[in-house]
């Protein structure tokens, strides 16, 4: 058994996960904690040595990358007694933000190491768990569009050259929508379920979010012209869009939803899953090591 098991993407952030580890390696030999850490090999390894770590009684499974491995490991780890780190060390990290989790590496493994633990919520969107944003749309395309541009490109403009690029196509959906017993239809670009307040790397989607209040804070961008969408998207990257006439925002603790045609499911940066789809908040969830007091074990 081990206090702290690490577990790292080694290609998230194009390398920097694995580099940042490795660099404070000396810094975890010194704690005085007993530790393991395993390198991923692929899609869905994270989870599958959460899981080995949980079974074998290890108190806390650390995330050691972005928001996809961040997914992997909680995913794992939802309604079990074993407690959840994480370093932020991908591109986005935008789950980290939402949680108050330091940028530091210093200061984040001081919280994946001691900080104490506490429930956050988790999410479900059919059968498949998330933990940040899950949704569908607009955001989708600029997911695909963004891993094109990654095989050439580095840091956070992957991201802008697929917003931009998705832009060019703009595809408006019909969604049939019922949120906690109220149905409505909305003509529009982008649906999203939220837990966390950011994604696609900084975008400020859901600012009134609590990863532990549980409940899902749903943001819907209702269809608008290229124009429209460019004056928009600076209100979006700040927080500011919610009051828009174009946007529809509210709080719920379950929603099914139903489009004129099928649609994949981004999951906290991942595709999986698709259209109809019922989001589910999980309340308290995961036991997340967070920064301030240090917990006892």
């Amino acid at each position: 058994m081990c206090d702290r098991f690490f577990i790292v993407n080694p290609v998230s952030g194009s390398g920097k996960s694995r580099k940042l580890f490795e660099e404070l390696l000396p810094q975890i030999e010194r704690s005085g904690r007993s530790f393991e850490w395993r390198y991923t090999t692929g899609k869905g390894h994270a989870r599958e040595l959460a899981e080995e770590a949980s079974r074998k009684g290890c108190q806390r499974v650390i995330s050691v990358g972005g928001d996809g491995t961040a997914n992997e490991v909680a995913a794992a780890l939802i309604g079990s007694d074993t407690e959840m780190g994480i370093l932020p060390f991908g591109t986005g990290n935008d789950f980290a933000k939402a949680v108050g989790l330091p940028t530091d590496p210093d200061a984040a493994l001081e919280a994946a190491l001691y900080g104490q633990a506490r429930p956050v919520d988790a999410a479900m969107a059919n059968d498949k768990p998330f933990i940040n944003v899950s949704g569908t749309g607009f955001d989708v395309d600029v997911i695909i569009n963004t891993e094109k541009f990654k095989k050439r490109f580095n840091g956070m403009l992957p991201y802008m050259l697929g917003v931009f690029q998705s832009l060019m196509h703009l595809k408006p959906v019909t969604f049939e929508i019922t949120a906690d017993g109220e149905s409505f239809t909305e003509r529009a670009l982008l649906f999203n379920a939220c837990n966390g307040t950011h994604f696609a790397g900084g975008m400020h989607v859901a600012p009134m979010a609590s990863p532990s209040d549980g409940l899902l804070d749903v943001c819907i961008l209702r269809s608008i012209s290229v124009p429209q969408f460019l004056l928009l998207l600076p209100r979006y990257t700040r927080g500011a869009h919610t009051d828009s006439r174009h946007v529809r925002y509210f709080k719920a603790k379950e929603i099914a939803v139903r489009c004129d045609s099928e649609n994949i499911i981004n999951l906290d940066g991942e595709l999986d899953s698709s259209t109809p789809v019922t989001f589910k908040v999980l309340p308290g969830a995961i036991k997340l090591a967070l920064p301030g007091e240090k917990g006892n074990k």
